[in-house]
């Protein structure tokens, strides 16, 4: 055969394995779809002095209930080992909300009045807190009431968030074709069971900008 038929056919038969080769090990772009953030229309609630903000739903909580960033003193040489008593900051804000001092000191005396007397420890965007939770109840609602607690230099930063859930057996029993109570009772499981995933957003926002 032809010595140029030959060295043509060579050719080709390589210059076939190469575009085989570069096919085969293309690797196809992986395509980034970005997640939508909940939270790009909350509100910002902001503490200018110590540079700290959270965001929140506004519908989320009830009026005269809207998220508070609280600052006083506290035992701040226990923490981060131990969870410093916030009672104080807690009367304070209490107080300022046109409770009676009296009764809220008497309240908080109660070794029951929290849910975790001794706070629960977390850390949230790379800052300790500690969790202090009360309960209670009244006209088939519940309401709870956080305090996620850090120390800022001597002082504690204490952030309130303040909800209640309603007990939905209210709008039972539904009578048959009556579709405005089923809406009711529908909307009431809804809220009260995204409440948890709500919250936990809004804590996910806790920021200092200068840490």
């Amino acid at each position: 055969m032809n010595k140029k038929i030959i060295t043509g056919l060579i050719v080709v038969v390589v210059l076939v394995g190469i575009d085989y080769y570069i096919l085969a090990n293309k690797k196809t772009p992986v395509q980034t779809i970005a997640t939508p953030d909940p939270t790009i229309n909350w509100q910002t609630k902001t503490n200018a002095l110590f540079g700290f903000s959270f965001k929140y739903p506004a519908p989320f909580f009830a009026v005269n209930q809207e998220p508070k960033i609280l600052v006083g003193d506290c035992n701040y040489g226990v923490f981060p080992q131990s969870c410093p008593n916030i009672n104080n900051i807690v009367i304070g804000n209490q107080v300022a909300s046109g409770g009676d001092v009296n009764a809220i000191k008497s309240n908080l005396s109660y070794p029951s009045y929290w849910k975790n007397p001794a706070g629960e420890k977390s850390t949230i965007n790379n800052v300790p807190y500690c969790l202090y939770q009360n309960e209670d109840a009244a006209m088939m609602h519940e309401y709870n009431s956080y305090y996620y607690a850090t120390v800022v230099g001597k002082e504690c930063l204490v952030v309130n968030l303040n909800t209640s859930t309603t007990n939905c057996d209210v709008y039972l029993p539904i009578d048959g074709g009556d579709t405005e109570q089923q809406k009711n009772y529908d909307n009431c499981i809804t809220t009260n069971k995204d409440q948890p995933n709500i919250l936990s957003q809004i804590v996910s926002t806790f920021r200092f900008t200068n840490k």
